[in-house]
């Protein structure tokens, strides 16, 4: 005996269809369609919730092409990761934006189309030279307002931007800029730092000019500067975010003589590479030099040490990212043309 699916038995042996789990749920076609559709107004979530249980039972799969054919979109957004070298993914900042942008999307019915490039690659991009996404979501190293070819190319598509970590510059263009407080981040860390003792901090942040690093360094000079604190800021570039580029910048800080009674990384890897060399000079932390990381990631538990660090919204700018995005395609402008996430001092053992 051939036993029917779930979706054969309720719609008579067929495939399921729209209608079929509007009547299971008992509602509307049209609010069964903004329900599928993720459409985000027009019902409750309890209506939600029925057509949800009505789509799993009749197993009903939206046909993407008729879909697109019928409201003119292509259900997908394109995310750029712009920075020199390849292995964009190995950032876990970068990794926990995706997600959260990625998991947004798909709760609205909507696909990520994903590319890393060089910034000398963006005219080559299939996102940029084919037609294939709703929107463009943006996170690159430098400054997207002084790139005037690269902001040319991005305006010319005429589709809606979404620019991440990057402070707004044009108003009338449309994007949104979904960022970060890295320079209250860096300046609370900064007054922590103080508060703990430290008299000559050193800032160490990659060579790759990333706003959010520039902010995070801008706020701690800040502090330092309008506190009156008998404090001084030195900062030290690595060539890269690595263990072995973080420890052969300080080392060749140290080795020149210079002072330091605590060191502001420039994210949470750093500083771990910093405690493995301060360590590995008879250094005690805190005892002798205080340590501060950034951004506050779940790796940060396979680390034996609790790393003063300060949170980063990450994964909430993504999911942010993609709501926006998405009220951007659907109804024809952004909400907000700037937004700004707080983030978090987390006070640990290193300070």
């Amino acid at each position: 005996m051939i036993r029917r699916s779930a979706q054969q038995s309720e719609a008579g042996g067929r495939r399921a269809t729209l209608k079929d789990v509007a009547r299971l749920a008992g509602v509307s076609p049209m609010t069964a369609s903004n329900v599928v559709n993720g459409t985000l107004k027009g019902y409750n979530d309890d209506t939600r919730l029925k057509v949800l249980h009505a789509v799993e039972q009749l197993n009903y799969r939206a046909h993407v092409g008729a879909r697109s054919l019928r409201t003119d979109r292509r259900m997908s957004v394109g995310m750029l990761v712009v920075q020199t070298g390849r292995r964009f993914l190995a950032d876990p900042y970068i990794t926990n934006l995706l997600d959260g942008l990625c998991t947004g999307l798909n709760q609205r019915g909507y696909s990520l189309v994903l590319q890393g490039l060089q910034p000398d690659e963006i005219s080559a991009s299939t996102l940029v030279r084919h037609l294939q996404t709703d929107g463009l979501g943006i996170l690159m190293s430098g400054d997207f307002a002084a790139d005037s070819a690269l902001r040319s190319t991005i305006l010319a598509l005429n589709q809606p931007i979404i620019l991440f970590q990057q402070a707004l510059q044009d108003q009338a263009s449309d994007i949104c800029s979904i960022r970060q407080d890295d320079f209250e981040g860096g300046r609370a860390i900064c007054e922590h730092l103080v508060q703990r003792g430290a008299r000559s901090i050193v800032a160490v942040v990659p060579q790759l000019d990333w706003p959010a690093m520039r902010a995070r360094v801008a706020g701690a000079q800040h502090y330092l500067t309008h506190s009156g604190a008998r404090a001084r800021l030195s900062v030290v570039t690595s060539t890269d975010e690595s263990q072995v580029a973080t420890q052969a910048a300080l080392e060749g800080y140290l080795s020149s003589d210079g002072k330091l009674d605590a060191v502001l990384a420039g994210n949470d890897q750093m500083a771990i590479a910093a405690y493995r060399l301060l360590s590995n000079r008879g250094l005690s932390i805190p005892g002798d030099v205080r340590l501060a990381g950034f951004n506050g990631f779940d790796f940060l538990d396979y680390f034996g040490t609790r790393l003063t660090t300060v949170r980063s919204p990450a994964f909430e700018l993504g999911q942010l990212g993609a709501y926006h995005m998405v009220r951007r395609i659907e109804g024809g402008s952004f909400d907000n043309a700037s937004i700004v996430l707080p983030t978090e001092l987390m006070v640990g053992t290193t300070t």
